[in-house]
């Protein structure tokens, strides 16, 4: 039976591979005020990456939604990409985030990695949806995507959600392969907040959103009977990313305009009025 390491030595070997003052900070005070059940928390269990990539409260520790864990699994998925994925390299990766606190340095810090390995980056450099990513992938023939978000998470989350080749989400044993790469390659090789002013960064946003909504056009097959139609729509973002592109959508469709919820209809990653943003639990 293996033994058990010291949360001390934990510790220390957290401090050793992040470069994040403020989390670095987080497991220091743990330390000097002795608060050892936290650490064990924070610091014993690594965040398991699964077919919904990961999820977790955004803090330091191995087992939390940080900059260095978002790094590690930069670097596995990466590995993992390049040794499946035929011409990974010249087809790339497509990268994208919502709102939500820390998501944007994730971003960059993720497309830092694939940068350092010569791999083709496409990145929105600003909000997109979650389907921009998927449909990015499809698009440009890209060999995976990346989209930072905890969905319908609470404001403290944050996650990392991963699409194939095929541009769905990642299924057996994709997900076994990939966690087996980043436990093997947690050392960071590269540590980027500035990938997105690299000049071999591509943004595929002027491209890629007109190219969404004209695939939308493609789908309505009734514009007539809806233009017609005297149904109302209430809509909610939740303070997330999606009214221009739920807006964009319903007045491509003929639809009376949607009738926004003000007080929610903005990102915001404070998420105000709603402990829980997710219009399943109505909370």
């Amino acid at each position: 039976m293996a033994t058990k390491a010291p949360i001390t030595d934990l510790a220390k070997e957290w401090l050793r591979l992040d470069k994040n003052v403020e989390t670095r900070k987080e497991i220091e005070t743990l330390l000097e005020e002795n608060k050892t059940a936290e650490l064990e928390a924070r610091l014993r269990h690594r965040i398991e990456f699964g077919t919904a990539g990961l999820r977790a409260a955004m803090e330091a520790g191995f087992s939390r939604m940080n900059d260095l864990t978002v790094i590690q699994a930069s670097q596995g998925l990466c590995l993992y990409v390049l040794e499946h994925v035929k011409n990974a390299k010249e087809r790339g990766v497509v990268i994208g985030h919502d709102h939500r606190h820390h998501s944007d340095d994730f971003a960059r810090l993720t497309a830092g990695v694939f940068l350092s390995k010569g791999v083709k980056v496409y990145a929105y450099k600003d909000l997109v949806h979650t389907p921009m990513v998927p449909f990015g992938v499809k698009s440009l023939n890209a060999a995976c995507g990346i989209m930072i978000t905890a969905s319908h998470n609470p404001k403290k989350d944050n996650g990392y959600k991963v699409y194939w080749e095929n541009a769905c989400q990642i299924i057996p044993p994709h997900d076994e392969g990939i966690a087996q790469m980043i436990h093997d390659n947690l050392e960071p090789w590269v540590w980027d907040y500035k990938s997105f002013e690299n000049p071999a960064l591509v943004d595929p946003t002027e491209e890629l959103v007109p190219a969404y909504f004209k695939e939308v056009d493609s789908l309505c097959i009734a514009k007539a009977a809806n233009t017609a139609s005297e149904t109302k729509f209430v809509y909610t973002a939740m303070h997330g990313v999606g009214y221009p592109f739920a807006k964009e959508v319903f007045e491509r469709f003929g639809f009376k305009p949607l009738i926004p919820t003000k007080e929610q209809v903005l990102p915001d990653p404070e998420f105000p009025t709603v402990a829980f943003p997710n219009p399943e639990e109505g909370k």
